[in-house]
């Protein structure tokens, strides 16, 4: 049996607009005609939703299971824009399934006996065979606001909180927004959200797309059941997680007045990124990379939105993030929770300490002299020892920078890890960020690095 037929779980995915209002939007995700899942967005504003929009939320949702998929059906009004957007979207997102779910396996997530032998290892099979049908045309004609304001995507992380301070700092009006997933991953961002949305003006929308996952999740019997629905700090299939979220703002962009949307994105070593067996990848985080950033911001110009996504922090890794945060946005700092396993304790919400995210953040706490107790982490005790036994999800030198310095007490600054990076396809660092902001921005984070690097024959060099 061909690869792609051994790996189908669905024949047809059918997305259509259930209903909607001024702040609420429900679409039916209808699997092989037989089974229905209705995906629901609740705003805590008004926004201004229309059939086009709210089939687009539910379409981000479905393109994560293309690859397992024989047919998508789009039976809700799409303009030209969106059927590329969507084409171009699917055919990437089936290669980051492929490749990094199927290929590099860090979780066994998928029962053996699916997997792709050797010789299954091709373009043609990571492409996927999806079939896309769109039932009915709509024509854009949607208008943005070029004089508005900034929104950042807030998470509870700490590239999402630094985004938010640097924008607080050079702009005044900010405005966090957040996505509400209704399950326990919300914890994370709700003591931002409390919080920010007592002392400024917020942004929240609340979604059962977490549901979402779990019932598709419990649909494909390719999954090692063991696996993939016990703990891990990473999911089974679904990769495409940033663009639902960003879909979901559509609603608001008009009427919060916002002109650009901010991802809190940090740098990923282009250098450490070669294709797999011939075939070019993005590591799983596609949507968190300067391509997507770009291919967004051109398909809303296109819509008639005018936003750009962005992110002030591309250039630098989590060590420098973590720096700026702790020392100059401390209130901000005071926030933060990087994990996906938070739990309610004596009214407060406690990271669990011990995932790789929470490891990360401790070397990252360690490295920017800060104290981890202020955000109910332990003192690192036995963190290396606990870092060792882990997979950890760092770049391999910034690791290594964070290990060996914590362990001999003595950080080496005189590498580019600590540095501003001039990215691949640029001319002049930090030029993916919009000119009117760029020079603050530099401003800042200068004075927590060490210079600017490039890379010359795949490393990096100070210039």
């Amino acid at each position: 049996m061909p690869f792609l037929d051994r790996i189908r779980c669905f024949e047809t995915l059918e997305i259509s607009v259930h209903s909607f209002s001024k702040n609420f939007a429900k679409i039916n995700i209808s699997l092989d005609n037989r089974e229905k899942f209705t995906l629901e967005y609740k705003y805590d504003h008004e926004v201004e939703l229309n059939e086009n929009l709210a089939g687009l939320m539910g379409a981000t949702a479905v393109i994560n299971y293309a690859l397992f998929t024989g047919e998508i059906i789009f039976d809700f009004p799409t303009s030209e824009s969106d059927r590329k957007m969507i084409e171009e979207m699917v055919k990437i997102n089936n290669v980051e399934v492929f490749i990094n779910r199927l290929c590099r396996i860090r979780y066994p997530f998928f029962r053996n006996e699916f997997l792709p032998a050797d010789e299954e290892v091709t373009q043609e099979n990571a492409n996927g065979n999806t079939k896309l049908t769109f039932r009915s045309e709509y024509v854009d004609n949607y208008s943005g606001s070029p004089n508005g304001r900034s929104a950042i995507m807030l998470s509870g992380g700490k590239e999402s909180l630094l985004s938010y301070g640097i924008m607080r700092e050079l702009t005044g009006n900010a405005l966090p927004y957040f996505f509400n997933e209704s399950g326990g991953h919300w914890k994370a961002a709700k003591h931002s959200h409390d919080y920010l949305s007592r002392v400024t003006e917020s942004a929240r929308v609340w979604s059962n797309i977490d549901r979402f996952y779990n019932f598709m999740n419990h649909r494909m019997p390719i999954l090692d059941p063991v696996v993939s629905f016990s703990w891990a700090d990473d999911y089974p299939v679904q990769l495409f997680l940033f663009p639902v979220y960003l879909f979901a703002t559509f609603p608001s962009l008009r009427l919060k007045g916002i002109k650009d949307i901010i991802m809190g994105n940090e740098m990923d070593d282009p250098a450490e990124e070669p294709p797999y067996r011939g075939i070019k990848h993005y590591y799983g985080v596609y949507d968190q990379s300067p391509d997507f950033q770009r291919r967004f911001s051109k398909y809303t110009q296109e819509k008639g939105f005018g936003i750009t996504l962005w992110s002030a922090l591309y250039d630098i890794y989590g060590s420098v993030v973590e720096d700026i945060l702790v020392n100059r946005y401390h209130d901000l700092y005071l926030l933060q929770r990087s994990c996906h396993s938070c739990r309610y304790q004596n009214g407060d919400v406690y990271p669990c300490g011990k995932c790789t995210k929470c490891l990360g953040v401790r070397l990252f706490i360690e490295y920017a002299h800060g104290d981890p107790e202020e955000i109910h982490y332990p003192l690192k005790t036995n963190l290396l020892d606990m870092v060792k036994e882990e997979k950890m999800k760092l770049d391999p030198d910034e690791l290594e920078f964070l290990t060996d310095g914590l362990q001999s007490g003595d950080y080496d600054m005189n590498t580019q890890i600590t540095g501003i990076h001039l990215l691949p396809g640029e001319t002049e660092i930090m030029e993916q960020i919009p000119v009117e902001y760029r020079e603050g921005i530099y401003s800042i984070i200068s004075e927590y690095t060490n210079g600017n690097w490039k890379l010359d024959n795949s490393k990096w060099i100070k210039y």
